[in-house]
């Protein structure tokens, strides 16, 4: 037996299942990921960098410094420069690290951005072609 109601239940339903790509309901698309900040973009390059070092990858921190450093050195040097500061290059790489790693904030200013490391030293980084850059590590 069929029901004058279930008849039309059993319509709707073939209808939908056959409706075209065209004519379905469409889910909206997941929104953009927001992106990041310029304060987490230094972060994340000053991160690479000390990481570089601490690691011995040499090439790596070298493409991670400002073009006016890396106008001159170049790998061997900065891993030569790096061993020749001895404690003083190794307590300042444990500075940075630690602050890093404990969200120390770090204050961007336009192109420039500083994260302080307390006794009136500081890492400092520039923005160079949409990519932020180490300009120095005392």
């Amino acid at each position: 037996m069929v029901y004058p109601g279930s008849v039309r239940a059993l319509a709707l339903v073939a209808c939908l299942a056959c409706a075209s790509p065209a004519t379905a309901v469409k889910s909206p698309a997941p929104a953009p990921a927001p992106a990041p900040r310029p304060e987490e973009e230094a972060r994340a390059a000053l991160t690479r960098f000390a990481s570089s070092l601490r690691a011995a990858r040499w090439p790596e921190a070298y493409l991670l410094l400002s073009a006016r450093w890396r106008a001159r050195s170049s790998p061997d040097r900065l891993a030569n420069d790096f061993r020749e500061s001895g404690p003083v290059g190794t307590r300042a790489l444990d500075r940075v690290e630690t602050l890093l790693a404990l969200g120390a904030p770090i204050q961007v200013r336009g192109r420039s951005a500083v994260l302080l490391v307390g006794e009136g030293r500081q890492a400092s980084l520039v923005l160079e072609e949409g990519q932020w850059r180490v300009e120095a590590l005392e």
